[in-house]
């Protein structure tokens, strides 16, 4: 991924760009009844999971085509070289071990919930798996459809923008991922349609939920600047919801729990110390290297 050196986009254009993509991702999912959750019929019904992955793959198109066309007025970049330039078309020999990497990263930190899931849990003992192993309607949407489209829309789809309009890599950084944060309090008015007056428990998942999101959202995209492309956070927003939030407490024998906390200080440290050897790639952002 590479950069003009001086800004050739407005800041505002930018900006705005990023509100309507979010409007456009969450939005499309309340336009129509087959995806507007209801009470009795929330968003893991298998029709209402079909037609939000319909409505999610449709606005991630249209926002590649409305950047790829930002892009191109501002900068005179073909068709190709854009897609190049937002980190979907940049594939290289070394794309591959950037996601083994960036994976392995990403284990380091979650060496203590990868123990309780592989120990304790089972591996497929997760919403989104069949009886015997296979993705079902859930497990599609959670590991495949969301990290892809989501993936594409906050990160390949904003951060480009918010570069060429003069943004640093840094701020870029904390920056985009608010408003990936901010789209997932939609979440608070499914869970009162089902639950109706639990606005102290809404509330507090959806803080929850943001602070998880944005902290998420950073790590996403630093990862897209230093490899490049956006298939290493793809890898990685797939591992993540699959292992969810780790948690402050364990089920198991006693040991497992004093295993499990020196793990989790354990991979915090090791993720600090090998933060930026590990995403460190010959396709990086010129100016985040």
């Amino acid at each position: 991924m590479s950069a003009p050196q001086a800004a050739v986009l407005s800041a505002g254009v930018a900006v705005l760009a990023c509100i309507l993509y979010t409007c456009l991702y969450v939005g499309v999912l309340y336009l129509s009844v087959l995806t507007r959750p209801r009470p009795g019929l929330d968003r893991n019904h298998p029709l209402v999971i079909k037609m939000r992955i319909r409505a999610a793959t449709i606005v991630t198109l249209l926002c590649v085509v409305l950047t790829s066309l930002t892009v191109f007025l501002a900068t005179g970049r073909g068709w190709w070289e854009t897609l190049e330039f937002v980190g979907i078309a940049h594939i290289t020999p070394t794309t591959l071990w950037d996601v083994v990497r960036a994976l392995g990263l990403t284990a380091v930190l979650f060496a203590g919930p990868v123990l309780v899931r592989v120990a304790v849990d089972g591996v497929g003992c997760v919403d989104g798996f069949t009886s015997d192993g296979r993705l079902n309607l859930v497990g599609w949407r959670n590991y495949i459809v969301a990290p892809l489209t989501e993936e594409i829309v906050f990160r390949t789809c904003m951060v480009p923008l918010l570069l060429l309009a003069g943004v640093s890599p840094t701020a870029t950084i904390f920056l985009a991922p608010l408003v990936f944060g901010i789209a997932h309090f939609h979440h608070a008015y499914e869970f009162l349609l089902n639950y109706p007056g639990r606005y102290g428990t809404a509330a507090l998942s959806s803080v929850a939920q943001f602070t998880y999101t944005t902290l998420f959202g950073w790590y996403a995209v630093f990862v897209l600047l230093r490899t490049g492309s956006i298939w290493p956070a793809v890898a990685v927003h797939t591992f993540c919801n699959y292992m969810g939030a780790p948690s402050l407490t364990v089920e198991g024998p006693k040991w497992m729990s004093y295993v499990y906390y020196i793990l989790l200080l354990g991979g915090s440290w090791g993720f600090y110390k090998l933060l930026w050897p590990l995403t460190e790639s010959s396709n990086a952002f010129a100016q985040f290297t």
